[in-house]
């Protein structure tokens, strides 16, 4: 018999560290690799995500680029640690909203599709229920707002070595923007931890 101890341990602690993580807006000095090496210990592979969501969200399926936004995984990693948000559910309803508005081609009727196959078909661990669609809605605002450059549409690779202030500044990611929308979701979400962590 297999002693699975040590694989359950190190689960456990993997989970406990991507409940924990966040490079919030404020350690804008921390440079891009540095934020996504601490990533390491819970980093999910390409294998890990479930088809239908690789199917909707990764380039390479994407429904003939239906949902504008798509980014490979390594990409997302990125958007979360710029954006300043954790991977809990409500940190990647915000990315993929963010990302999503970033595009310029988000219509209102790819969103009301796009959050009914992710409220109704994603797996639990991935769906969205009320508030996150809210907090969705409020990515892609606020990039809209803000009409930063596509983040589907960049090579992080040529930022890693770029602190993440400075990063922001060039993709025209308006911080004020994202703080004001972080306070907004804070007062909305009293009981949420990834909502009073953002600032």
């Amino acid at each position: 018999m297999v002693d699975d101890t040590h694989s359950t341990i190190g689960l456990n602690d993997a989970r406990k560290a991507s409940e924990e993580w966040i490079v919030p807006l404020s350690e804008g000095d921390k440079k891009l690799s540095e934020a996504v090496s601490e990533m390491q210990p819970f980093k999910l592979e390409g294998k890990d995500v479930p088809f239908i969501i690789k199917f909707f969200e990764n380039p390479k399926y994407n429904f003939f680029n239906f949902f504008p936004g798509a980014v490979r995984l390594k990409n997302h990693d990125c958007i979360h640690a710029i954006l300043g948000r954790g991977v809990l559910p409500k940190d990647e309803a915000f990315v993929i909203g963010y990302t999503m508005g970033s595009s310029g081609k988000m219509t209102d009727f790819k969103e009301f599709l796009f959050l009914l196959i992710v409220s109704w078909l994603y797996p639990e661990g991935y769906k969205f229920y009320e508030e996150e669609r809210n907090v969705f809605r409020g990515g892609r605002d606020t990039a809209e707002m803000s009409s930063p450059s596509d983040l589907s549409k960049i090579d992080f690779n040529e930022f890693l070595n770029l602190d993440l202030k400075t990063i922001r500044k060039r993709l025209g990611i308006c911080e004020i923007k994202l703080k004001l929308r972080y306070t907004l979701e804070k007062e909305i979400y009293q009981n949420s931890t990834e909502s009073q962590r953002l600032i």
